[in-house]
């Protein structure tokens, strides 16, 4: 099977938001990205996560890990096991947040602190 260039031949739709800035320079298309405000908005990888729960209070990751469901069919067991990403609102985050009886302002905190851990 031959290999050749994707090329589109409808328009592509770019277009600006918080962090990301287009714009046009003859037929090219140019986008500017910030680097600190899409950092802000992205949300932490399940081992980012965790490493931060684990440094703030340490021996959390083995409660919640203790706490968490057997049977795989359930959303607890699958938040926890299939989760790439953690969302402050997501059911991982809120499974934590319960279990350790966690206020909305320490798990921000630990969710701020997991986006500067690097991988």
């Amino acid at each position: 099977m031959g290999s050749y260039p994707v090329r589109p031949t409808f328009p592509i739709d770019v277009r600006p938001g918080p962090g990301v800035i287009t714009g046009r320079v003859g037929a090219s298309l140019q986008i500017g990205v910030d680097i600190g405000t899409i950092a802000q908005n992205l949300k932490p990888s399940r081992n980012q996560f965790f490493t931060a729960l684990e440094t703030a209070y340490p021996g959390a990751s083995a409660t919640v890990m203790a706490a968490v469901p057997s049977d795989p069919s359930d959303p607890v067991n699958r938040a926890f096991t299939g989760s790439l990403l953690v969302a402050g609102t997501g059911p991982l985050a809120q499974f934590v947040k319960t279990t350790l009886g966690l206020t909305d302002n320490q798990l921000a905190t630990i969710l701020d602190a997991a986006r500067l851990i690097t991988e």
